[in-house]
């Protein structure tokens, strides 16, 4: 799921958004290159692993076609 982190500058809607959409196996996009995004990261994980999501990192680029 595309976050959309790089359009918005406030760490806490970036992490509703996250929060309201990710859903099973899906695979969260986020840039590491926007604070807020980095920011958004530590809530998103612990609530997301109460919610008893495994979390796992890609380990290949992913391709688009």
């Amino acid at each position: 799921m595309d976050t959309e982190d790089r359009k918005s500058p406030d760490a806490a809607k970036v992490t509703r958004s996250v929060l309201d959409k990710a859903k099973r196996n899906d695979v969260v996009l986020m840039h590491d290159i926007h604070v807020t995004s980095v920011g958004a990261v530590p809530r998103i994980l612990r609530t997301l692993t109460a919610r008893g999501c495994r979390l796992v990192n890609v380990s290949h680029p992913a391709r688009h076609m």
